[in-house]
């Protein structure tokens, strides 16, 4: 990954009247980032990707400390290892070793070890619902584990490995920080990831739509789930099955999420729960103004519905997605 650089652009009047722009170099910050870093993405965890959702924090595996745990919109556990300073191969090590260790726990040990922290990262017995669907869908798989490294910098032997472990279907991806603070003013964090491999010579587990729908039929919420699916195809956006669920994806890039969905039961009754990926949306779609998506989706992100509000939340997405993609939508049913 490149050093960063950044540059402030401050306006003053030309000798002509117009605007003239001066760039101005913006200094490194040498805030700790470790010691904050993991806070922050406690508080947003979009810092560090979207379709993320938190469910443990320092979690004791073996002989150490996982910094943070997630299950993203792939289904998949994610082990996020924060580190100071530039990741090296001790970092990819260190986080090898807690996803071996996450791998081998029983449901029950794992599901107890990170039951009694929910409730800091949102609504406890909605995360609990979550957690319990992930282990149970598990069944006799094996247990889908991707990892994750956070910190300023990567030294180069690191891309490699990254490279290198792709190839053999180990999920690893890069958030590198750098901060920056203008002179008198607010920091500024910036961020630059190194996706994880996307053509793993090992073959993933074949996951179809229809099981999802059949999983959408037995919850009792079939028919709103067959309608998003046709909502996504009156606009030509692909859906990706994964284990219980499915991502609506830019034709582009399939492995970026742009909406997740997936059906369970709750308390009562059937539920669809929603993620949506605001900023893919900005990535692949510029011609969406973003607020108007905030605007229009931004309730969508982490939310579970049901009855009326779920087909409400499917209105929403309908007339957005309706509008946005003009030149796709046929008016399918």
């Amino acid at each position: 990954m490149p050093k960063l650089a950044a540059w402030s652009m401050d306006r003053s009047p030309g000798d002509d009247g117009s605007q003239q722009s001066a760039p101005k170099r913006v200094e490194r910050s040498y805030i700790e980032l470790e010691k904050h870093l993991e806070d922050w993405i406690v508080k947003d965890v979009t810092l560090i990707g979207e379709g993320l959702t938190l469910v443990g924090q320092q979690v004791k595996i073996d002989d150490g400390r996982l910094d943070l745990l997630a299950i993203d919109s792939q289904d998949r556990w994610v082990v996020i290892e924060i580190k100071p300073g530039m990741l090296d191969s001790g970092a990819l090590t260190q986080a090898l070793y807690y996803a071996s260790s996450i791998a081998r726990l029983d449901p029950l040990e794992l599901r107890k070890k990170i039951e009694t922290g929910l409730g800091r990262f949102g609504d406890a017995v909605r995360l609990s619902e979550r957690v319990n669907q992930q282990l149970k869908s598990e069944g006799e798989e094996h247990r889908e584990i991707a990892v994750m490294l956070v910190g300023a910098g990567v030294q180069p032997g690191l891309e490699r490995m990254n490279d290198f472990l792709g190839r053999f279907g180990v999920p690893i991806s890069v958030v590198s920080f750098e901060v920056f603070e203008l002179d008198g003013g607010p920091q500024l964090l910036i961020r630059e990831v190194m996706d994880e491999m996307t053509e793993p010579s090992v073959p993933k587990p074949k996951y179809t739509v229809d099981a999802i729908r059949q999983r959408a039929a037995d919850a009792g919420v079939g028919t709103q789930f067959d309608r998003l699916l046709s909502i996504a195809r009156a606009v030509g956006l692909p859906v990706r099955p994964y284990r219980y669920s499915v991502n609506l994806v830019p034709p582009a890039d399939k492995k970026f999420m742009l909406m997740y969905a997936s059906p369970t039961t709750g308390v009562s009754g059937g539920q669809l729960y929603f993620e949506v990926g605001l900023e893919t949306f900005s990535k692949f779609f510029p011609h969406m103004d973003k607020r108007e998506t905030v605007d229009a989706l931004g309730e969508l992100h982490q939310v579970y519905a049901d009855g009326k509000e779920l087909d409400e939340h499917l209105d929403r997405i309908e007339q957005f997605l309706a509008r946005n993609f003009p030149e796709l939508h046929t008016g399918r049913e």
